[in-house]
């Protein structure tokens, strides 16, 4: 039979896939010697693993990681889960809004459990589920996700959570047509185009392409107009199965009115998660791929023409085999997702600008018929020195758009029409001073920035003129002289005047602070970390507060104080254990 090969074309977009092979006898027999070679782990490693899978609360929400995942929802029925990154302000914002619903979903009958995964440190996890942003929040329903694409707030959260725990709830029905010898001659012969599985229910392939079948089957059933997906039990339907000579699970066939041609493409949701960002066409066209210079069975990546410069290609080519492993793929895509200077927004900033260092152009940025001439106008300025730094990231941004961050940079009134910053490691900023922009100008600011002759923006509020109280008051200008310090051990709370349980602590953080008031060489501090920046990657706030004890002889590694006893006697406690420079006892305070 002919084979008919599928063109992929990705318009700025990650086609993320994994080759699914055949149940055949000889795929038995290597599971069966995979799973004895497994099974020879060392005894040793034990005491190890113990740490690891350790699930711990914070605030009510449970810490969950690639290690106690799957161990913690054994058994458990219904689990709200948050994947979050560290970096991400809406989910800082959002920390103490899911501290409450923890706290609601506890009082439950029977108790909800409420957690929280790092997806940039649980990466397997990320990727299982499919997490392209954040947060997003999944509904673990006996140990299948439920989808949350809701509202993000207290009420509606915890409503949808309460919906699934019930005992009679189901999920909707599948978006998977299902084909017998009765109905599958009339829809494919219908189609104008389906794709039909073959499988056998006890295939431990098909079993793991069953989810992802499903997604791409729901999702192409809402395109317009739909794509159908469709399965057959090649076990119970035979005839069907032998018409079409099917000897191997999964078999994949797609039909186009009623005749068949073999499907050899990707067996995973072809990039449903980036949906919403980049369009997505396939095409059986030899005139497109003709016009695209490509051949059958490659994707093709294509970038928006307003983006498209003379030193840069148009498009990137990937062609797809059957040996071609998933992070060939990505490993592609990440590399050619940027153009050279691009246009970074609200909507795309978490995605794709978060590699540092990060040069950025404010000015009025529209791409409107009316102000596309003078939006590339610029551009083309930024292009021509974007093009030697190919260490850096270069985009474009509109000044609205981001007037917070240029104030940050004290750029806000700067007077000029275009104003230029650099993002670097460490949350570190750098502002081109005000001066009338051109590429040599630019180019000027960049080698200065190359060669470290540039000191970073650090935002802060005024130094305090007294700040003899128990407790220290940092601020950005002050975090080095007074965090840093490497002759005293520093206890400090990073909070936001808004978080009910900062104010709650407050009094007893107070308290702490006179009770050392006489130790010289410890010091109790806080700091706003919603009015100022912290100048060093070791001390990152998840959420409020965040508790650190930085040793004078280890600055950069401070401790994380994750203790639920945030009373007088449990911070004593903790200072006591880690402490350098502490000359009295417990008892002698």
């Amino acid at each position: 039979m002919r084979k008919i090969a599928l063109l992929l074309i990705v318009g700025l977009g990650v086609v993320h896939f994994a080759t699914v092979i055949r149940c055949e006898a000889d795929d038995v027999a290597e599971e069966v010697e995979e799973e004895e070679e497994e099974g020879g782990d060392d005894d040793n490693d034990e005491e190890d693993k113990d740490d690891v899978t350790e699930v711990k609360d914070e605030n009510g929400v449970l810490v969950l990681n690639d290690d106690n995942f799957d161990m913690f929802m054994e058994g458990k029925d219904t689990v709200l889960v948050e994947f979050y990154a560290p970096w991400c302000g809406h989910c800082k914002q959002f920390a103490s809004e899911y501290e409450k619903i923890a706290l609601t979903l506890k009082e439950n009958d029977p108790p909800i459990p409420v957690a929280k995964v790092d997806a940039t440190k649980s990466s397997s996890l990320g990727s299982r589920f499919e997490v392209s942003g954040y947060p997003t929040f999944k509904i673990m329903k006996k140990g299948e996700p439920v989808e949350y694409d809701g509202a993000r707030n207290e009420q509606d959260i915890v409503a949808r959570v309460m919906e699934v725990a019930q005992p009679d709830w189901k999920p909707p029905p599948e978006a998977t047509l299902v084909l017998t010898k009765d109905n599958f001659d009339e829809v494919v012969n219908s189609a104008d185009i389906i794709l039909v599985e073959f499988y056998a229910p006890w295939c431990g392939h098909c079993k793991q392409l069953a989810p992802e079948y499903e997604k791409a089957a729901k999702a192409l059933s809402q395109r317009s107009p739909p794509i159908s997906l469709a399965k057959v039990d090649a076990t119970q339907e035979n005839d069907i199965a032998n018409r079409f000579g099917v000897s191997g699970y999964p078999t994949l066939k797609i039909f186009r009115k009623g005749k068949a041609f073999d499907y050899n493409g990707p067996r995973e949701k072809i990039g449903n998660i980036l949906r919403e960002d980049f369009k997505f066409l396939h095409t059986f066209s030899s005139d497109v791929a003709k016009l695209l210079k490509a051949s059958p069975s490659q994707v093709v990546m294509v970038h928006p023409e307003k983006f498209r410069s003379k030193y840069e290609r148009d498009s990137y080519t990937l062609t797809i085999k059957d040996s071609t492993e998933v992070s060939e793929v990505q490993d592609f895509f990440k590399k050619h997702i940027l153009p050279l200077v691009g246009h970074r927004k609200q909507s795309n900033d978490a995605k794709r600008y978060t590699k540092r260092p990060l040069v950025v152009v404010y000015y009025g940025v529209d791409f409107s018929f009316d102000y596309r001439k003078a939006t590339q106008f610029w551009r083309s300025k930024v292009l021509e020195v974007a093009k030697d730094f190919p260490e850096y990231t270069f985009a474009i941004a509109d000044e609205e758009d981001y007037s917070d961050e240029l104030k940050s940079l004290g750029l806000s009134d700067s007077g000029e029409e275009v104003n230029v910053g650099i993002l670097g490691d460490g949350g570190k900023k750098f502002a081109m001073e005000p001066d009338e922009f051109d590429s040599e100008v630019l180019r000027d600011f960049i080698m200065a920035f190359k060669k470290g002759k540039l000191k970073p923006i650090v935002k802060s509020q005024p130094v305090p003129k007294n700040n003899q109280g128990p407790v220290t008051v940092v601020v950005g200008k002050t975090f080095d002289d007074i965090v840093m310090d490497t002759k005293k051990d520093v206890l400090i709370e990073f909070y936001a005047p808004w978080c009910g349980h900062c104010k709650k602590l407050e009094p007893d953080y107070t308290a702490l602070g006179k009770k050392y008031k006489g130790e010289k060489n410890l010091v109790i501090a806080k700091m706003d970390a919603t009015a100022n920046d912290v100048p060093h990657d070791s001390y990152k706030t998840e959420g409020f507060p965040t508790i650190y004890f930085a040793p004078s002889n280890s600055k950069q590694s401070p401790i994380k104080f994750e203790g639920g006893d945030r009373t007088i006697e449990g911070f004593s406690k903790f200072l006591e254990q880690h402490a350098t420079k502490l000359s009295q006892s417990r008892d002698e305070l």
